[in-house]
């Protein structure tokens, strides 16, 4: 095999998914090493798919910019100071993407999000070419390696086509970026939205399939149950790599996505059934809501989170952005409408003295508050939801209410009967409340090309949600 140099620090994890999330995110010395050595044993392709997780939490990616960051600028949550010596976000907030600090930002996500791409690509090459008595947990392990794999090869894409490509309600068959499969790679055009929807897709159903051996047929608990899920508080038989799985692409997080992929392509039947799985568990309390008294004391809900990143210093990077003395202190915009009503445990999500957001309102001895949500329970119901309202309203109705219950919001029922006006107002209303913080509320302005709704009103973007493709695209 011929050897080649990767210079990736992150790639480098010491150890993997131990109970402690500072044990199994701990970074080793930066230093040389070679594909070889990194794909000579099982612990070798742990510490790659960790090494992706480590890069995806960066902050240029999720770990900032694309959930309470650039994204959540850019959807009007906050109220931006035009004067803030931080120059890209009120760049974003008037959609100047050509300014240099906004196109600094789009042009990072660009370069991290296809470096981890071309890693994928590598780490699947070498895994199907192995076969699974190679590794230590034999077909368990090969298959949860390349579902990840997989997930993390779509998920990446997908976000760049939502970063840089335009929805498929304004432009189905447009060319905007390339969908890369292969490592090293070549010269990669960029391929019609349609059919990198579909190569998304196809990603993600491989990914799912795969991650089944584990989450589904050998030990579902270590997806479903909360405390397996992101607190480690047991070590299954295969190993500490297992434990965590809720800061790893599993099963249950891979079908949200799939149904959030689905809904973006327009093949709304098929986002109907991925949604439709989750909701299903969801009756059968295999998975389950936050209780709305938790809400307060836990505004992550990670009860309904089924994936999300954990970033090693979220609270020290989220810390100045609350700060008052800070000029680019996030503080949120149309504070009516967050906090109140208060029936709706989510309007703690907004510290009323400050005007802050809570979700990250951190304690830095505490592993939990280092978690970055992206994947919840009730995105299932929103897509089932839009999938259904104009065929059966009633359905649709009772969709929304499940998460509004949960959240304490029982009073006023929504009604079946309700016009299509008024389902998109409340939609639109648990799309701002729920995902403050996540960065999804900008992508569901841009896929259905509604306007932005904010303290002034409602803004309308004229599609204009898509950021320039950087002009060097070194990256692929």
């Amino acid at each position: 095999m011929k050897t080649r140099k990767i210079y990736l620090a992150s790639l480098l994890l010491a150890a993997t998914m131990a109970t402690a999330c500072e044990e199994w995110l701990k970074i080793e010395p930066e230093y040389e090493i070679t594909d070889t050595d990194l794909y000579k044993n099982t612990a070798g392709y742990y510490k790659v798919v960790n090494g992706l997780y480590r890069q995806m939490s960066d902050f240029a990616l999720y770990g900032k910019e694309l959930s309470w960051g650039m994204t959540d600028v850019w959807a009007r949550y906050y109220a931006i100071d035009p004067a803030s010596d931080y120059k890209s976000y009120p760049q974003m907030y008037d959609l100047e993407y050509e300014a240099k600090e906004a196109a600094s930002l789009a042009s990072a996500a660009w370069g991290a999000g296809y470096k981890i791409i071309a890693q994928a690509n590598d780490l699947i090459a070498h895994t199907e070419k192995t076969d699974d008595g190679f590794f230590t947990n034999e077909e368990i392990d090969r298959n949860t390696i390349l579902g990840e794999a997989y997930a993390i090869r779509a998920m990446m894409h997908f976000d760049l086509m939502r970063l840089f490509g335009a929805s498929m309600e304004v432009d189905a068959d447009g060319r905007y970026i390339p969908y890369v499969e292969t490592y090293p790679s070549t010269v990669n055009p960029p391929i019609p939205n349609r059919e990198f929807m579909e190569k998304t897709i196809g990603d993600l159903v491989k990914a799912r399939d795969l991650l089944k051996t584990f989450d589904v047929e050998v030990n579902p608990s270590y997806a479903t149950a909360t405390t397996n899920r992101f607190f480690g508080s047991s070590n299954p038989a295969q190993g500490k790599f297992y434990n965590n799985r809720g800061t790893r692409l599993n099963y249950y997080a891979v079908t949200v996505l799939l149904a959030r992929a689905c809904l973006w392509a327009q093949k709304t039947d098929d986002a109907l059934t991925y949604a439709q799985e989750i909701i299903d568990l969801v009756t059968a309390k295999t998975l389950k809501f936050s209780t709305s008294g938790s809400i307060l004391s836990v505004p992550k809900m990670f009860d309904d989170l089924l994936f999300g990143f954990y970033q090693e210093k979220l609270t020290e990077t989220f810390e100045p952005y609350v700060n008052n003395t800070n000029s680019h202190r996030l503080t949120i915009d149309d504070k009516p409408f967050f906090t109140t009503p208060t029936n709706d445990k989510r309007s703690g999500f907004i510290k009323t003295s400050t005007n802050f957001l809570t979700k990250y309102t951190v304690n830095v001895s505490d592993e939990k508050d280092k978690i970055v949500p992206n994947i919840r329970i009730s995105e299932a119901y929103y897509i089932a939801a839009e999938c259904l309202y104009k065929t059966d309203m009633k359905t649709a109705a009772a969709d929304l209410m499940v998460v509004r219950k949960a959240r304490g919001y029982s009073s006023p029922v929504l009604s079946g009967t309700m016009t299509e006006d008024a389902f998109w107002e409340a939609l639109t209303y648990e799309y701002r409340k729920e995902f403050i913080g996540e960065g999804q509320l900008i992508f569901f302005y841009k896929r259905t090309n509604r306007p932005i709704t904010f303290s002034e009103g409602k803004f309308d973007h004229k599609g204009k949600l898509t950021l320039p493709v950087p002009d060097s695209e070194s990256a692929i």
